[in-house]
């Protein structure tokens, strides 16, 4: 299979280049901002940009990782947040379609209220922010040029190496190591991702033409944020009496969360023998 990963330098999009490539395929990537070697420009702005490489390199798939996961970000700049989640996804979705290519997309819980979680792929959505309203309108736009044969990936709380530390792990490891207190809430339950995880469930369902909404995430779907963040430091040998415990509304932060916005996974277990791991430490 030939692959080209649209948004290939952040963390999702570098593992599925990764092991798209140990698996044997013929893998591209591209980015926007951030500059990496071996890695395609690509203005996603402008639909002849990507019409012209998906002509050149001929691609059987392709999987778009770019988007803008700032959650209050988004919340105070709805105008960018579904310019980046919603119109970016497809024009890419579009001329992915035009030329024959298997198109991948990547979703979030966030599209659901997170009063009644976890979540299997059937369940209906009710995102409560503007990033979650993104998010559900970009998985609508992309099925509706890909005539419903897009694959819509759901996840959530994904870590792992890479090269901006931005993942939750990274925040945990780089405050602590550096003597400085974090709010974590007690009160948010979800999946914990590893991206290699994720990246290897992704091939798995582009090896077999899949289509339509798939969860892939961590193993648990409730576990807390809290107890996340103190397995990490204890994990990295980190100072635990640097978190200060509260709940969310006390974070006072601008997007609201999905509390119990967990994902069930049993739908990739059963098709694809996808078994994610509880955890796995990375060097830091």
């Amino acid at each position: 299979m030939k692959l080209l990963v649209v948004g290939a330098s952040g963390l999702v999009g570098s593992h599925i280049l990764r092991i798209a490539k140990e698996r044997g395929h013929e893998a591209l990537g591209t980015y926007r901002t951030l500059v990496v070697d071996g890695l395609i420009p690509l203005d996603i702005n402008d639909q002849e940009p990507i019409r012209a490489l998906m002509t050149s390199c001929a691609p059987d798939a392709v999987v778009c990782c770019a988007a803008w996961s700032w959650v209050d970000g988004c919340e105070n700049e709805p105008e960018r947040a579904y310019r980046e989640n919603r119109d970016n996804p497809r024009l890419i979705a579009e001329v992915a379609h035009q030329v024959g290519a298997t198109f991948m997309h990547f979703s979030s819980s966030y599209v659901f209220d997170g009063r009644a979680g976890p979540y299997r792929e059937e369940d209906q959505p009710n995102p409560i922010s503007i990033y979650g309203m993104a998010k559900l309108a970009g998985e609508n736009a992309v099925m509706e040029v890909c005539r419903g044969n897009a694959l819509i990936v759901r996840t959530m709380g994904v870590y792992g190496e890479e090269s901006q530390r931005k993942n939750f792990v990274y925040q945990v490891i780089d405050n602590l190591t550096a003597g400085k207190r974090m709010r974590i809430p007690i009160d948010q339950f979800g999946n914990s991702t590893y991206a290699g995880d994720l990246a290897e469930g992704c091939l798995r369902l582009l090896e077999r033409k899949d289509a339509g909404i798939w969860n892939l995430a961590g193993p648990d779907p409730n576990v807390s944020r809290s107890d996340f963040a103190r397995r990490i430091a204890r994990d990295y040998g980190l100072n635990e009496n640097l978190f200060d415990f509260s709940t969310t509304i006390q974070l006072s932060q601008s997007a609201a969360r999905p509390l119990q916005g967990g994902l069930l996974i049993n739908k990739a277990r059963n098709a694809i023998q996808w078994n994610p791991h509880e955890w796995v430490p990375f060097s830091r």
